[in-house]
């Protein structure tokens, strides 16, 4: 009895270390596969900065950016202003301003990338799964002009991304963030409104639904969303939405919110984007949208989008898979369509002419003020005011007082030729003053 009892202490010491064994080398090579994920993800980042990077090489500045640029006060435009000093103060050349001008934003767009990811980290069963919903973040047309443009968006969704993930994180509600947006955009009655409806379905106490509403008739009397005379501008701003995210994702998307929001625990990463749709819909039944200050709302919402995608495809028996994954397709298709007219829309010039191009109002400014360096001309007489603002970023006229000597005017066989894809789709002559 004695001999049995020591031999099955034996075994069970030998089974022990071998389940420990087992158990460390699973450790260690889950940790592996989460670092190499890790690593994919800081890969699809450099990959995104070399794609906007390229954008940013091929576009100019727009007008109403540099009418902000020069004229405005608001955060972005100094924001801006800084970026475009510290181009100068190392390279000294002016055609790299827009480097300046649009790496401060290219960096808000990398830290809610980071947030994305780290969200999906947080309710995504897989690692892996975070990374294809970072994918999914970046591929929509709409962030991607976010982080191009001179705007309040990034900043509003970097704001938007901090308040959700320290709410799924921590549990915990950045109030100090709740203010802050208040009086920085009309788009935060949109997180207002649904930290409200957040702290009621939620049975939270008094103070938060207290505040939540202190906060939303704060920025609705700074900012007066809703003002002039009623008029239906709803099918224009569905159109907005289906160019920002393509109308398979757009359709998808809001049922996946519209099905979570009612059938599940509600938190802000879905009652945000849900929220701003219903808001947005309404508001546009009477009044236009600025559809900028509610994009961040409607897109901070991939995360749980995604966690029900991949939930509608693995709940499945592989037979019944099939329209999950076809639906998955048409989106990728549409989003790939949507991104390679954003990045290669230079293209639709071997088609149409400059008007039919949606991107046409980025281009021209940089390449007229390369021409006008390459004639030694910094000083000239330009009659159409927003093209002289734009080439005042570049340099032209920028600290001349003295009367020009030259006029730039627009001509059917110029001295200056813009041409994309062996296309001429601008042209200007340079007259002389007599």
């Amino acid at each position: 009895m004695f001999l049995y009892n020591k031999k099955g202490k034996i075994d069970s010491i030998r089974q022990l270390k071998l389940d420990n064994n087992s158990f460390c080398e699973a450790f260690i090579q889950n940790r592996l596969n989460n670092y190499k994920i890790h690593i994919a993800f800081i890969l699809l980042l450099l990959i995104d900065i070399i794609l906007l990077m390229f954008m940013i090489k091929e576009t100019s500045i727009y007008y109403k950016e540099a009418r902000g640029f020069f004229l405005n006060n608001q955060v972005q435009f100094y924001i801006a202003n800084i970026g475009v000093d510290i181009i100068q103060f190392f390279f000294h050349n002016p055609l790299l301003n827009d480097y300046g001008l649009r790496l401060p934003f290219v960096l808000i767009h990398i830290i809610n990338c980071v947030l994305i990811y780290k969200i999906g980290l947080c309710i995504l069963n897989k690692t892996l799964d975070s990374l294809f919903c970072v994918m999914l973040y970046m591929s929509i047309p709409g962030v991607s002009i976010e982080a191009l443009i001179v705007s309040h968006v990034g900043i509003i969704t970097l704001i938007c991304l901090v308040i959700i993930y320290h709410q799924i994180k921590y549990n915990k509600i950045r109030y100090e963030l709740f203010i802050i947006i208040s009086f920085f955009d009309s788009g935060g009655s949109i997180l207002c409104l649904a930290l409200f409806f957040y702290a009621l379905l939620s049975r939270k106490n008094n103070i938060l639904i207290l505040f939540s509403i202190v906060c939303f008739g704060v920025n609705m009397f700074i900012f007066s969303p809703i003002h002039g005379i009623p008029q239906s501008y709803f099918i224009d701003t569905m159109g907005l939405m289906i160019i920002i995210f393509t109308p398979a994702l757009l359709i998808y998307y809001l049922a996946s919110v519209y099905s979570y929001t009612f059938l599940k625990t509600s938190t802000l990463l879905n009652l945000i984007p849900f929220v701003c749709f219903i808001f947005v819909m309404l508001l546009s039944t009477r009044q236009k949208i600025d559809i900028e200050s509610f994009l961040p709302q409607l897109s901070v919402g991939i995360p749980f989008f995604m966690q029900k995608m991949l939930f509608d495809i693995r709940s499945r028996l592989p037979q019944f898979r099939m329209r999950y994954i076809l639906r998955l397709s048409i989106i990728i298709v549409l989003l790939l369509f949507g991104n390679i007219l954003l990045f290669g829309n230079k293209i639709i010039y071997l088609f149409s002419e400059q008007q039919h191009n949606f991107a046409y109002s980025f281009y021209e400014a940089k390449d007229i003020a390369k021409e006008l360096y390459k004639k030694d001309i910094t000083n000239i007489e330009i009659p159409n005011s927003d093209l002289e603002l734009r080439l005042k970023f570049y340099g032209i006229n920028y600290a001349q007082k003295k009367h020009p000597k030259y006029r730039l005017q627009t001509s059917s066989n110029g001295d200056i030729k813009i041409i994309y894809f062996g296309k001429i789709v601008a042209q200007y002559d340079i007259i002389r003053i007599k």
